[in-house]
């Protein structure tokens, strides 16, 4: 009698553990689904097309060459880019 009453109290605790473990990972699994779909507050970042270098476009350095508007990270870039390109 004593035996069936512990083996039914492991098989208790084994289902409850397995019970809670599916739940989180449902859980997780579903909150990772929100997370992903969300979009995060921030600035866009351009390219430079000299050095390749990510720059928050409020601070990037604007030029027009040969008609076309270009972001640079820094005037030394600008000017080399420029140096490169003239027509």
């Amino acid at each position: 009698m004593i035996r069936s009453l512990l083996i039914f109290f492991v098989l208790l605790m084994v289902y409850y553990a397995l019970k809670s473990i599916y739940r989180s990972a449902v859980r997780g699994y579903y909150s990772d689904e929100r997370r992903s779909s969300t979009v995060l507050p921030g600035e866009e970042m351009v390219q430079d097309p000299e050095c390749h270098t990510y720059v928050i476009k409020s601070r990037a350095v604007t030029r027009r060459i040969n008609g076309k508007l270009c972001l640079f990270c820094s005037d030394t870039c600008a000017k080399q880019y420029d140096d490169k390109n003239r027509l």
